[in-house]
C-alpha cells in the first residue's frame, strides 16, 4: 500500500490505472457466504451449479468488492461518494482470475465548493479477457485551497 495525496485538480479524464488480479477459489466463496449468510446453491452446491452454470459461481458482490479493492486509490484526499450502474455481464466461477482496471471518465463540481467529484469506470475481466464486472465509482476529492 502506497499513500498518494492528490487533489481534485490533479485528475485528468482518460487517465487509467491497472489494478492487478486475483484468482478466486471455493474457499473464497465459502468464506464470503459465511460472512454474508448468502448460501444460494449456485455458490455452494456443486451439482446444482455445474448443471446450470458450469461450476460454482462467485458471488457478484464478492466480484464487485475484489475489483474495488484491486483498484483502490490510497489517497487521504478522496473518499467513496457512491457507485452506479453495477453490472455483471458474465459469471465468475471458482478458479477464475479477475483483473481490474479503472479509468477516469468525468470530473465535475459539487455543491460544496471544497470538493469535486471524480468518476472512474471500473472494469473487471476474467483470464480470457471477458468483462465480468462494470461500474462507475464516484469519489469526493478535496480541492486545493
Amino acid at each position: 500500500m502506497r499513500l498518494v495525496e492528490r487533489f481534485f485538480e490533479d485528475y485528468t479524464v482518460g487517465e487509467a490505472q491497472e489494478g492487478g488480479s486475483r484468482t478466486l477459489d471455493q474457499s473464497d466463496i465459502s468464506t464470503f457466504a459465511g460472512l454474508t449468510m448468502d448460501f444460494h446453491p449456485a455458490h455452494m452446491n456443486r451439482a446444482f451449479a455445474e448443471e446450470r452454470f458450469g461450476g460454482r459461481l462467485v458471488h457478484g458482490v464478492l466480484t464487485f468488492g475484489l475489483v474495488v479493492g484491486l483498484t483502490v486509490e490510497y489517497n487521504p484526499r478522496a473518499v467513496a461518494y457512491g457507485y452506479e450502474r453495477i453490472r455483471f455481464p458474465r459469471p465468475v466461477l471458482a478458479g477464475d482470475t479477475v483483473s481490474a482496471r479503472g479509468v477516469v471518465t468525468e470530473l465535475r463540481e459539487h455543491r460544496r465548493p471544497g470538493i469535486g467529484l471524480v468518476t472512474k469506470q471500473y472494469t473487471g475481466t476474467n483470464q480470457d479477457g471477458e468483462t465480468v464486472l462494470s461500474c462507475l465509482h464516484i469519489l469526493a476529492v478535496d480541492r486545493r485551497g
